[in-house]
């Protein structure tokens, strides 16, 4: 299997998410925070899951700024029903994807 299917089979509700699955207490962090949060926890963010969970508009700024603070970053365009977009994750989760696309 490719790794972009492996993404979209991954991300595909995020377009049914809500600000009412974000963690208990995000409301207590920033955005830059959660966000960072999110993504150490193995997970792929989109800009529709920003928006949508932690209320982030500019999330390409966001990632920019957790690249500078150190945090090892891929990013991935997907396209899905003709709309591309890109897809935010760790190094480390991309390269477990990488396994799981080629046995």
């Amino acid at each position: 299997m490719q790794i972009k299917n492996l993404i979209i089979q991954e991300i595909k509700n995020h377009f049914k998410s809500k600000k009412s699955d974000a963690p208990i207490g995000a409301e207590n962090f920033t955005q830059d925070e959660n966000i960072k949060t999110y993504l150490d926890g193995m997970n792929m963010i989109t800009p529709i899951y920003a928006l949508n969970v932690f209320g982030s508009f500019r999330l390409s700024a966001i990632i920019h700024r957790l690249r500078q603070d150190g945090m090892d970053i891929v990013t991935e365009i997907v396209t899905i029903k003709g709309k591309s977009f890109a897809c935010y994750m760790l190094k480390d989760r991309y390269e477990e994807l990488q396994k799981e696309a080629n046995p």
